[in-house]
């Protein structure tokens, strides 16, 4: 009731059959059902609200956007040469090949591929080629450390070999003297 009182008092009197009954009404009416003929059957909404829905983007798609992309896709460095343009290629079989039939073709100027082609795949076989002798480089140094290491450790090995002769020589020879000693006393 106190809501329908703040209501009147907001809004100008009305003169209507409605504002009677609500100035005599003990209790709210409920609100008027809305037409149906104007709302989406499914979901129950406006169509206006529906038309939105189905224009919006998915769920997280507007996250994802840039990673599924694919107008523009990203080059990937590859050993296939790239194809030219329609437009820049000049018609004929022979374009690729600078010899007249019947010649041989010279290695300069092969079949397949431009120069741009060919200086970058002599880049990446190049890149690879270093790639793999720094390697070779760095197995050679392993190897090599590996062979110091086990040949310090035979060293090591031997030198304790020694030793303990040595002392087992000295410890016989310590007895010898005890035993002339023993006899001399004797």
């Amino acid at each position: 009731m106190a809501f329908l009182r703040a209501l009147q008092r907001a809004l100008p009197q009305l003169s209507s059959p409605v504002a009677a009954l609500l100035r005599r009404a003990p209790h709210a009416l409920p609100p008027p059902p809305a037409p149906l003929r104007f709302l989406d059957p499914i979901g129950r909404r406006p169509f206006s609200a529906a038309a939105t829905a189905s224009q919006a983007p998915p769920m997280g798609a507007s996250l994802f956007s840039g990673l599924m992309d694919t107008r523009f896709p990203k080059r990937r460095p590859g050993f296939a040469n790239r194809r030219k343009r329609a437009s820049l290629r000049p018609k004929g079989p022979y374009y690729w090949v600078k010899c007249s039939p019947g010649e041989p073709i010279p290695t300069s100027q092969p079949n397949k591929g431009s120069v741009k082609g060919r200086k970058e795949k002599k880049r990446i076989k190049q890149r690879k080629a270093f790639i793999m002798a720094e390697k070779n480089k760095r197995r050679a140094q392993y190897s090599a450390a590996v062979k110091r290491k086990e040949a310090e450790r035979t060293d090591r090995k031997m030198a304790a070999v020694a030793r303990d002769r040595a002392w087992a020589e000295r410890l016989i020879e310590l007895k010898q003297l005890e035993e002339e000693k023993k006899a001399a006393i004797a």
